[in-house]
């Protein structure tokens, strides 16, 4: 028989061998693990991206390109980067978009039309209009970027009254984000909903600053070319839109280019904004 004191001695000591036998087990398994290059896991942290810092950097845009080949190759011939906006299914969509493609410094997107309040000029082939049901929004881009091969984007043709239906913005910007296209708010109207449209999808998304040749003649012209110039210097970088038709703008753009690049002034393609 063992006494009270032999008892709680051996009762010790069993307790002792318990703890030495759990920290073995403990350790043992914490060596497997790191012998196996096992880790606790560790949450993922989100690092934000610093926002690209940006110098007199100018977007150059030229619309409603597609009618006339003839008209393009004045902006082609231009040795800076621009961007393309090519209207689908007219007479020179097919050659105008292989023409953009020979340059490396130049990219095409699809000029979507779209209907505006006036209805002065023709909409076109492949247009979307206040009344297009949004089910059929992808179908209609879907012929159009058939038609303008290579596209990286898109822009509004028009569109004053289409792009203030959210739901139909929505729709259209739904489509880009499906295909991994960008999408530019030409800014036609003052009420336009893409920024919320594209807000809600967690798209970014860029709007036009300056329109060169609203009017025609040289004066205004180079008079929004030297706005565009100074928003350019002040904000960082400007969004431009010019037009295929419009020998001045080509030959303001011709005039000017190396002098702002002696200047310290880049010209970039849009689609390096949605990078």
């Amino acid at each position: 028989m063992l006494c009270d004191k032999e008892k709680m001695t051996a009762k010790r000591h069993n307790k002792r061998k318990n703890l030495y036998f759990a920290y073995l087990t403990f350790y043992g398994l914490g060596l497997s693990l790191l012998l196996c290059g096992c880790r606790s896991p560790v949450p993922p942290q989100k690092v934000s991206a610093p926002p690209v810092a940006r110098h007199k950097q100018i977007f150059l845009v030229i619309d409603d390109a597609g009618l006339a080949l003839s008209e393009t190759r004045r902006f082609l011939e231009i040795p800076v980067p621009m961007t393309i906006a090519v209207l689908p299914h007219l007479k020179d969509t097919e050659q105008v978009c292989r023409a953009i493609a020979r340059h490396a410094n130049k990219q095409a997107i699809l000029h979507q039309p779209m209907e505006a309040y006036s209805h002065s000029v023709a909409l076109g082939k492949g247009g979307i209009y206040s009344a297009t049901p949004s089910s059929e929004v992808s179908a209609i881009l879907g012929r159009n970027l058939a038609s303008v091969r290579g596209a990286v984007g898109m822009n509004n043709h028009m569109g004053s009254r289409v792009t203030e239906s959210p739901e139909l913005m929505r729709a259209v910007l739904d489509d880009c984000r499906a295909r991994g296209l960008f999408f530019l708010d030409s800014k036609t109207s003052y009420n336009s909903q893409v920024p919320s449209a594209a807000r809600s999808l967690g798209m970014h998304m860029e709007q036009r600053d300056v329109f060169l040749d609203i009017q025609h003649d040289r004066d205004h012209i180079r008079k929004m070319w030297g706005q565009a110039v100074s928003k350019a210097r002040k904000n960082g970088y400007v969004i431009v839109i010019g037009h295929a038709w419009s020998a001045e703008t080509a030959a303001t753009i011709r005039d000017s280019f190396q002098t702002l690049e002696n200047q310290g002034y880049t010209f970039h393609l849009l689609s390096e904004l949605y990078k």
